[in-house]
């Protein structure tokens, strides 16, 4: 990760409901109680999504989510539309797409790639697929090399070779690939995959580290020992599964249902919802949680029934009733912590929340 983590909390105390929310809210909870079970989970992530455009949206994005951030939660925005078939964010979808500004590190670019390609299927206007190719194309030719036997730099100054970064360059090959059918996209996300693979970034337990160490002297590397941070885990699901879909071997999807069953398992409270592996995170650890949810909807979404899917869904309604409850049933906002105790508040934090919401509805 190597960002500003610790510190730089954005703690809200004086983020209370107004009546006029609060009357609203009750309002739809008696509603959402009253619906068909498969809509209870969509119904409560529309009153947790009219929250976050409340407290934090703006006309080209959301307050305090800027940067690659905000393709985060443009991605969020588009799989609830899919979803829900809820067109009122429309226009800041298609706002914050075309808003590229603060992309300063590879893996901000790639969050923007993959947001586009997502908006493009959503849109159909080419630029944003020309927007991705050309930024994805740029970077493997800029910044892939052989250090480290392989894999892209974090950034410009080419210091560390990390997790995330080529999790993200995977995926977005993939999403490439199946928007245009073009081989090259197949084989960059085949040659990450066997990269990251072999880096030693990943345990035997299919939970991945933050990245690589590299000898000064020698230019051996090593994993570092950084955290398992959960949105490492989350964007290996989309990246793994799509190389099922792309190459027809389960053998991909079923390393990314170990990750996510142990990601599940492991990387949690006492009462079982998910955590970051440190005490306090800073504000680009607001969205790693929904980065998880979200990557993880999207593996359910296509495994069949099975005794492994029925147990990722059991532990994504545990989190999904946890974060519905220090919500206050949708009344307040969403505390980055889903045991309530931290006081972090924002927009990606929210926007994480809805993002388990809407797993928990697979």
């Amino acid at each position: 990760m190597k960002r500003d983590w610790l510190g730089g909390a954005l703690a809200l105390s004086c983020l209370l409901a107004s009546p006029v929310v609060r009357a609203q809210a009750v309002e739809a909870r008696v509603t959402d109680e009253q619906a068909a079970p498969e809509r209870l989970w969509t119904g409560r992530a529309r009153t947790l999504m009219e929250q976050l455009d409340t407290r934090w949206g703006r006309p080209d994005g959301w307050q305090g989510a800027g940067g690659w951030q905000r393709f985060v939660l443009v991605d969020l925005m588009i799989a609830y539309r899919a979803r829900t078939g809820d067109t009122r964010w429309d226009s800041r979808i298609h706002t914050a797409l075309r808003t590229r500004d603060r992309l300063a590190l590879n893996d901000d670019a790639l969050w923007a790639v993959i947001a586009s390609v997502d908006g493009w299927r959503l849109e159909g206007d080419p630029e944003l697929l020309d927007y991705a190719a050309d930024t994805f194309t740029g970077l493997v030719e800029t910044y892939w090399d052989e250090t480290c036997g392989g894999g892209i730099w974090w950034g410009p100054h080419r210091t560390y070779k990390n997790a995330i970064t080529n999790e993200l360059l995977l995926t977005a090959a993939t999403r490439l690939y199946a928007a245009t059918g073009q081989d090259s996209y197949k084989q960059w996300a085949l040659r990450s995959w066997g990269w990251l693979a072999a880096s030693g970034m990943i345990g035997h337990d299919g939970l991945v580290n933050d990245g690589l160490a590299i000898d000064a002297r020698t230019g051996q590397c090593r994993n570092n020992g950084q955290p398992r941070w959960s949105y490492n885990q989350g964007v290996l699901l989309s990246g793994l599964s799509d190389l099922t879909t792309i190459t027809g071997s389960p053998v991909y999807r079923q390393r990314a249902v170990v990750t996510a069953t142990n990601a599940l398992a492991t990387l949690v409270n006492p009462d079982g919802t998910l955590r970051e592996p440190v005490p306090s995170i800073g504000v680009d650890g607001l969205a790693f949680k929904g980065i998880f949810a979200f990557h993880l909807a999207a593996l359910m979404d296509v495994l069949p029934e099975s005794p492994e899917k029925a147990a990722l869904r059991e532990a994504a309604r545990r989190n999904a009733e946890a974060i519905w409850r220090i919500s206050a049933q949708g009344t307040g906002p969403i505390d980055s912590d889903w045991t309530g105790q931290t006081g972090q508040y924002g927009a990606a934090a929210q926007a994480s929340g809805i993002a388990m919401l809407l797993a928990a509805d697979r």
